[in-house]
């Protein structure tokens, strides 16, 4: 991707989303994204929400993210798609890139295919014409892939039909009878590859075993023990952090967790744009050597405000806990049990990432709309 087409997201990026069900003369955000069955796009389009719908057709790439994605319609371009839960049911005539939770596809993929989440489903009528790469916690495969397949996941399960070769690393892999491989398959991992009697694998199959002193299972509980250290050590930062942050900006924390409460759409609407749109932009001054301090300095102020803005989300769900949204009353004490409630979702398969992900968008938004609407009314007062 050029630093031109970079730039481009950024700065096309709002009145894209005007495309979707309102004029271009309304807010540029609302709840559902849509590009309508026989609408034409010339060029590349770019949208964001809760939920977005792409049934026309773009003659250009296109760039969604949000809670809902769904995909029905004709891009002749490549994809890159990130959100919760993602369909990808048209037809995409280069590449597709798609990244959240859960995968589901179901059209035609017209070059290479990129999937990963924890659930990824490529049904029986999809088609992938070169090459799949897939990775997540469950991956099941029974559309057809043109060239070669590289899977990696916990289970996989395969029960489609691969021109060439297939590498898979995974605790356990299933090939059903309606699987074919025409070329060798390699698999990484501590038992041999379930394979049904009917199944074909043409070329030669060759298993690999994983490093010495390591195994599936060592691996699952290391990554539980990291995890459980990285929780705690997030849980005593962010605490710390949190109170700081309300202790020394108390109003300004009020007012963003009343514009999440009374702005739930666009708070999420505009954590999704930047939380998208602000590493392109960092990086797209990384790769521009006279320019790398300022992309630099992007990144890290881009990872810490997303750091904090967990804390306003936390804090607005902890005020519904017990039950304290006056201005009157401390936020450390909402604070407190939102991060606690926070703290044990986010241990969760599937669910503490989406917990994780809904809490950085919707204090991350909130956080954006607040401080806009308080420069506009310093400037309305003179005072800056």
């Amino acid at each position: 991707m050029t630093t031109r087409r970079l730039m481009l997201l950024i700065l096309c990026m709002l009145p894209a989303v005007v495309q979707a069900d309102e004029p271009v003369s309304r807010a540029p955000w609302k709840e559902r994204a849509v590009l309508r069955a026989g609408q034409v796009v010339q060029g590349d389009y770019f949208a964001f929400g809760p939920h977005v719908e792409i049934s026309g057709i773009i003659n250009g790439d296109l760039y969604a993210a949000g809670g809902e994605v769904l995909v029905d319609g004709v891009v002749n371009g490549d994809v890159i798609v990130a959100g919760a839960k993602v369909i990808l049911s048209g037809t995409v005539a280069q590449d597709a890139r798609v990244v959240r939770a859960q995968v589901t596809v179901s059209g035609m993929i017209g070059r290479n295919a990129t999937l990963g989440g924890a659930d990824v489903h490529v049904t029986e009528t999809a088609e992938v014409r070169e090459n799949l790469l897939a990775g997540g916690g469950h991956v099941q495969l029974a559309g057809s892939v043109g060239r070669d397949a590289r899977v990696g996941a916990w289970t996989a399960t395969l029960s489609n039909q691969i021109e060439r070769d297939l590498v898979v690393a995974a605790g356990s892999v299933r090939l059903t009878s309606k699987a074919m491989v025409g070329g060798r398959l390699r698999y990484w991992g501590e038992a041999a590859p379930s394979i049904d009697e009917e199944a074909t694998v043409r070329g030669e199959m060759t298993q690999r075993p994983l490093p010495e002193g390591w195994s599936i299972e060592r691996a699952r509980k290391g990554i539980v023990g990291i995890r459980l250290m990285a929780a705690f050590i997030s849980f005593v930062s962010t605490l710390i952090l949190g109170l700081v942050l309300l202790r020394v900006y108390p109003m300004f924390a009020r007012r963003v967790t009343a514009t999440i409460r009374e702005r739930p759409a666009p708070s999420l609407g505009w954590g999704t744009v930047a939380l998208v749109a602000t590493p392109v932009v960092a990086l797209s001054f990384v790769v521009t050597l006279f320019a790398l301090p300022i992309g630099l300095f992007l990144l890290a102020l881009y990872g810490a405000t997303v750091y904090l803005a967990r804390v306003y989300a936390m804090t607005y769900v902890g005020q519904i806990l017990i039950r304290r949204q006056d201005d009157s009353s401390s936020l450390a004490w909402p604070f407190v049990a939102g991060l606690v409630l926070y703290s044990g979702l986010s241990l969760l398969p599937v669910i503490g990432g989406l917990v994780t992900l809904s809490t950085v968008l919707f204090g991350l938004g909130a956080l954006l709309i607040s401080k806009k609407e308080l420069v506009g009314s310093l400037r309305e007062h003179n005072q800056v």
